[in-house]
């Protein structure tokens, strides 16, 4: 298997959908590595909240990064969105993002629920 496919794109080009999911010129990309309770189908109120706050805090770190990084894995995943791994000024929003308890680690299959 080859080197992952490494985009560098400026930051604002990316458009947060929720809180480990980025559009680029149209394109989805689910973020890899993390993630954040759901924000659209939601099965309680606290995951709808605490998915708008990881939703605001990715934007919040976009807004305030001056480099950005799209490390792609292969294929897509099953609704046909990339994978990628998004990294800031160098560090990697998954680590951020878990640092900050607003998401968990996930590496694929079964996802806890948040309620």
């Amino acid at each position: 298997m080859g080197q992952p496919a490494v985009e560098r794109v400026i930051p604002s080009r990316l458009t947060v959908v929720d809180g480990d999911t980025v559009n680029l010129a149209g394109q989805s990309i689910r973020l890899v590595g993390f993630d954040t309770p759901e924000t659209y189908r939601a099965e309680c109120a606290s995951e709808r909240r605490f998915g708008n706050a990881a939703t605001d805090r990715l934007r919040e770190l976009l807004a305030g990064a001056s480099s950005a990084e799209l490390v792609y894995l292969p294929h897509p995943d099953r609704y046909g969105r990339d994978l990628a791994r998004l990294m800031l000024d160098g560090r990697d929003v998954a680590d951020i993002m878990v640092g900050e308890g607003l998401a968990r680690r996930y590496s694929g299959g079964q996802r806890r629920s948040w309620c």
